[in-house]
């Protein structure tokens, strides 16, 4: 059997494509629109059949046209007036500006050559010396490193009348899908030390870091790629662009999405993992794995952790990128695994003993679980172990299914599906099933149709059309930059020897973990030092960028204690400020609520006036009763009093009355204004009374008073004493 490759990311207008696609994230359907109303305005013939359409958008575009979809967007088409149709010809009844549809496209075609450009200028800094032709083939591939452009764009089908399109067999198929679990060749000296795709991850990277009109355009050839993968996924009838149903489908994840989730890999990856459990779960679906799953884990975590207290680096790419988040701390992997289950069970995430199935469901829906078993054994270069895990989820999900394939998953038959990062498992499946045409419980498997499928075309699947494309896209982006720089084992050998050498070399370093020069940190400071050259890369080139770096790390720490004192001293200067103006409020409004204790302050101070005031009432009286004015004299002894107050320096009068009163009008005050005090207020309850009485002039000539001296009094005693 041979596939139709449904995107021929080869074609020289396939990104292209894919960037106008996500120009519609809402609905994708309207750029394929955009690509049949072109090649139909753009033929000789008014008339054209549904074939040559096909046709010219394939060698045009470099996509393959389902017949559903092609059939779906002529409908729309229709309703725009510009064409008729019928199930065999399209015929133009109206226009459609092929130039500016040309002048879009060239727009895209610059800022791709700038891309190439860029990039073959970026790796020749590192004396790798690309042509346009490698270079945009690097780039495609680090793109699309999950395979999608293989394992969704492919159709089976007689494609003779189309010959125009790129086929492949499956054993093409299955060898061009990407492998997570694949052996690293024993030939570790043949390795190079960086690979090429090293370099394009990087660069992807130091993009994605700006706002160019090159990161756009390639989150939008991701963010098009991925609305494809889901809209071909859509069965013929939708017409609304929805999400399959899957409320109460079980979704059986397997050990890598599994860690992703957990945190073990990049923080890219990372999220999508999340992503897609919160996409399944808002939709109603269930997620849950099976024990050997469970095992694989724990396994994963056990070797990582024994590598680490031997000073080695792990050997899953992911678990090592772990590993430096962690500190490359052996311990902390230990309790993750003592944890397994219990974190999972926090995010709903189940265990699911396996199920017994009857004899005559056996019969009549299964298939020899050993066979696949040795078939996957013979096909793939894997553990052993990690083939019959594999082997065994995908039989008991299809027993759990009972033959029923009428769709990937849910629907209201609830079909479960085996969820797994390893796209070569659809390659293997798809291979098993041809080469055992005559199981009839194979009958069902098709590109489509399969008990197992990988998390990223399930999640362009229930993502799809998109609401926030940007984000899931740059996500995939960003996890197929960060696992093109994968290190090779040569790279890793070579570093751990290096240090070694150099802790027997220079005490100072002895005592740094083996692991911790693992670093992606370490690895960028000697690609600076040997510019990619491996015959630069010696034990003096490797001390020489350890202390380089040791210099920088030591810099930035400095920077970042002085920034956060700069940042602490900026919250306490704001804090001050807070506290000032509650202060500040609570001054001005506590000044209004003195009320008759300021009149008792003022008759403290002022006490002459208010006395001779009261003794021309009382002599005024007694002068009126007697008929005898003599007595008025009286009202000048306050005035007396005062006039020998200020003349002798003293406050003989002044001070025992403030002495008897003062304090019973304080206290008043301070009791007023602590009981109007609000709750911000009350933590400086001492501060605002003090400020208001400070503030307050007859309370502070009061307290000047109290704190006089006597002189009058002071004389008396001395002359007493004499």
């Amino acid at each position: 059997m041979h596939f139709t490759v449904v995107i021929d990311m080869k074609n020289p207008n396939a990104l292209i494509a894919m960037a106008q696609v996500a120009q519609n994230a809402n609905n994708p359907y309207a750029a394929f629109c955009e690509y049949i109303k072109y090649c139909v305005f753009s033929t000789a013939s008014s008339v054209v059949t549904l074939s040559e359409i096909r046709t010219a958008v394939g060698k045009e575009f470099g996509l393959y046209m389902p017949h559903n979809v092609l059939v779906k967007c002529l409908t729309y088409i229709r309703t725009e007036g510009v064409i008729t149709f019928d199930t065999h010809q399209i015929k133009r009844v109206g226009s459609f500006d092929t130039e500016a549809f040309d002048q879009n496209r060239e727009t895209y075609r610059t800022t791709e050559s700038a891309i190439i450009q860029s990039l073959m200028q970026y790796a020749s800094k590192y004396n790798r010396k690309w042509t346009v032709e490698r270079a945009r083939e690097l780039l495609i591939k680090t793109l699309d490193r999950n395979g999608l452009a293989y394992d969704i764009f492919l159709h089976e089908g007689d494609t003779k009348q189309e010959n125009h399109l790129h086929t492949i067999s499956e054993s093409e198929l299955t060898e061009m899908l990407p492998d997570d679990e694949e052996a690293e060749s024993n030939d570790i000296e043949g390795q190079p030390l960086f690979t090429d795709e090293y370099f394009v991850g990087k660069f992807i990277e130091e993009t994605l870091a700006g706002d160019t009109a090159q990161k756009d355009y390639l989150k939008k050839i991701c963010e098009g790629l991925m609305l494809c993968v889901g809209t071909y996924q859509l069965p013929s009838d939708d017409t609304n662009g929805r999400a399959p149903q899957i409320n109460g489908t079980k979704f059986f994840f397997d050990t890598k999405l599994l860690l992703r989730f957990l945190g073990c890999a990049s923080e890219a990856a990372v999220s999508a993992a999340a992503e897609l459990a919160a996409l399944i779960q808002k939709a109603g679906g269930r997620i849950y794995y099976y024990p050997q799953t469970l095992q694989e884990m724990e396994c994963a975590f056990e070797n990582a952790a024994k590598r680490l207290t031997y000073g080695y680096s792990p050997d899953d790419d992911e678990m090592r990128l772990y590993a430096m988040h962690i500190q490359n701390n052996p311990a902390i992997i230990t309790a993750k695994k003592a944890n397994l289950k219990s974190e999972l069970a926090k995010a709903n995430i189940y265990l699911a003993p396996h199920e017994n199935f009857a004899d005559n469901e056996r019969i009549r829906f299964g298939f020899d679980q050993s066979d696949l078993q040795q078939y996957m054994r013979s096909n793939l270069h894997w553990d052993p172990q990690v083939i019959d895990n594999d082997a065994l989820a995908i039989w008991e999900t299809h027993m759990r299914r009972q033959g029923n394939y009428s769709e990937y998953c849910g629907t209201g038959a609830q079909l479960p599906v085996f969820v797994t990062t390893n796209t070569r498992l659809i390659g293997i499946a798809l291979k098993f099933r041809e080469d055992r045409a005559a199981t009839p419980s194979l009958y069902g498997w098709k590109q489509n149709r399969l008990p197992v499928i990988t998390d990223i075309r399930l999640t362009c699947r229930l993502w799809s059309p998109a609401n926030d494309s940007e984000r899931m896209s740059l996500l995939y982006l960003t996890a197929n930059a960060v696992a093109a720089k994968r290190p090779t084992k040569r790279y890793l050998n070579s570093i751990r020897e290096f240090a070694i050498q150099l802790g027997q070399q220079a005490p100072e370093y002895s005592d740094i973990c083996l692991s911790a020069y693992f670093d992606d940190m370490v690895t960028d400071t000697i690609l600076n030092h040997t510019m990619g050259d491996e015959d630069n890369l010696d034990i003096n080139s490797f001390a020489s960028s350890i202390a380089e770096l040791s210099e920088w790390k030591a810099r930035e720490q400095e920077k970042i204690t002085s920034q956060v004192i700069a940042e602490r001293d900026s919250v306490s200067n704001e804090l001050k400020n807070q506290t000032q103006s509650i202060i500040n409020g609570a001054v001005e409004s506590g000044q209004k609520l003195l009320g008759w204790r300021k009149t008792a302050l003022w008759f403290v101070v002022k006490w002459p006036v208010t006395v001779t005031v009261i003794f021309s009432a009382i002599t005024a009286g007694i002068s009126l009763i007697i008929g005898n004015w003599h007595p008025m004299w009286a009202i000048s002894i306050p005035a007396i009093l005062k006039i020998v107050e200020i003349c002798g320096a003293s406050n003989f009068v002044s001070k025992p009355l403030t002495k008897w009163l003062f304090p019973k009008i304080d206290a008043s005050i301070s009791k007023r204004i602590s009981k109007k005090l609000r709750k911000v207020e009350q933590p400086h309850k001492d501060t605002i009374i003090r400020r208001i009485k400070e503030q307050t002039e007859l309370w502070v000539e009061c307290a000047r008073i109290m704190k006089s001296e006597c002189y009058f009094c002071v004389s008396i005693l001395h002359l007493c004493s004499a």
